[in-house]
């Protein structure tokens, strides 16, 4: 009786031996699971055009000579060294294309002219006025004629019913000169965020100046 007794006592203790190991085992291998698949989305989530949106300009400046530029913009490419803020502020500008119109719209889900253009500056270190007028002000220089325009500068409309007086705002994505052309993102009341041409009738008729916002470089 004894014998059987301390048989059953030892095979009870193996077993418990057997299940702890198989318990220590189990939450291992779910540990080392949780911390390959915690470091495959950390490797993901580190994408350098959203590295590189969430710095300030100091911080741009800083950065835009390193090799990580090759990979910065998701729209256009082969800029290298020579991709500007203002390059990658249009970038970003571009995410919103469609985000529809809504009046006082601050973002990122809905816009106005001058939420469209606040928000988007905002996101690198620059913090413009809520009015279209007011932005106008934020400019470090006013811009007399359209051929000097840059990418980056912002450009001020008159209204549906005041057609001489600011109350519109968008930025200039591109210039063309030599076809005294010029496009521009903006948020619409039709369309949402989109882009337009200077040469459109409705935009040509109510063109009144323009201001430079980003340094020159």
């Amino acid at each position: 009786m004894r014998k059987e007794k301390r048989t059953l006592t030892v095979l009870a203790w193996f077993l418990s031996l057997i299940s702890l190991v198989f318990v220590e085992g189990c939450t291992t291998v779910s540990k080392s699971v949780r911390g390959n698949e915690d470091m495959v989305f950390k490797k993901d989530s580190l994408q350098p055009v959203e590295t590189l949106q969430a710095l300030r300009f100091d911080d741009f400046l800083q950065a835009r000579d390193s090799s990580m530029l090759g990979y910065l913009n998701p729209f256009r490419y082969g800029y290298g060294q020579n991709h500007t803020v203002a390059d990658s502020i249009i970038d970003y500008a571009m995410r919103f294309l469609r985000v529809p119109y809504v009046f006082s719209g601050k973002g990122p889900d809905e816009f106005d002219c001058s939420g469209f253009t606040s928000y988007v500056f905002h996101r690198f270190g620059y913090e413009l006025k809520r009015t279209a007028d007011g932005q106008l002000k934020d400019g470090w220089m006013e811009i007399k004629k359209p051929e000097d325009l840059k990418r980056g500068d912002l450009v001020f409309y008159g209204g549906r019913k005041k057609i001489k007086q600011i109350g519109h705002v968008a930025i200039v994505v591109d210039n063309d000169v030599a076809n005294r052309r010029f496009t521009f993102i903006h948020a619409t009341v039709k369309l949402g965020v989109t882009v337009s041409a200077s040469t459109e009738t409705y935009y040509s008729k109510r063109y009144i100046t323009a201001c430079r916002i980003l340094p020159d470089l």
